[in-house]
């Protein structure tokens, strides 16, 4: 259910952008909506050649989570399949293939926040994002363990 892929194309790029799209303006009420509008090609172009986790079942993508080095740089389910664990199957398969993991959440984006507290991460600073002016907290999660991965 879950693939591992360096890039996407076709229909399922276009399935991917457009539970970005969705997602963000569903979760990100406090953003002004052409903010989103805005950034939508932009962020297809780079989920085209992007390291990705998808979830798809039944032909239908549900969710993916995108990944820059060890920071993620989006976790995404599509609204009618939020609730089922789909994010966190999503999240284990990006934990097995680091051994640390970072991002940012938007302090207002509560349900998301308190979502990656149960999955591990903690906080590790809060800051402005000068674009949208409102405040994101930068959170980590790193195995236990302490043991180094090396290479």
């Amino acid at each position: 259910m879950i693939e591992h892929v360096q890039g996407i194309k076709g229909e399922k790029l276009n399935q991917i952008a457009q539970i970005w799209l969705d997602a963000n303006l569903d979760a990100h009420s406090f953003i002004d909506p052409t903010y989103w509008a805005n950034y939508y090609d932009g962020v297809k172009k780079e989920l085209a050649k992007a390291e990705l986790f998808v979830f798809e079942k039944d032909g239908q993508i549900r969710g993916f989570l995108g990944i820059d080095g060890n920071y993620i740089a989006g976790l995404f389910v599509a609204k009618k399949y939020r609730g089922q664990g789909i994010g966190s199957q999503l999240l284990a398969a990006a934990k097995q293939s680091r051994s640390e993991l970072t991002l940012s959440v938007y302090e207002k984006n509560s349900r998301a926040y308190h979502f990656y507290i149960k999955e591990g991460f903690q906080e590790e600073n809060h800051e402005l994002d000068k674009v949208t002016d409102e405040f994101a907290v930068n959170m980590k999660w790193a195995r236990d363990g302490g043991v180094e991965d090396g290479g």
